[in-house]
């Protein structure tokens, strides 16, 4: 494998990994928020 290819990957990786991470911040976000939407209403 080139190492072209290899630099393609490890950086689709590191995208893949960062978008990731930030659906499941925004998951629990939404998890905190609608806790604190039902606790307060």
């Amino acid at each position: 494998m080139s190492p072209v290819v290899s630099e393609i990957l490890r950086s689709g990786f590191m995208i893949n990994s960062s978008l990731r991470r930030r659906t499941h911040l925004v998951q629990s976000f939404s998890v905190v928020f609608l806790y604190w939407f039902y606790v307060f209403s």
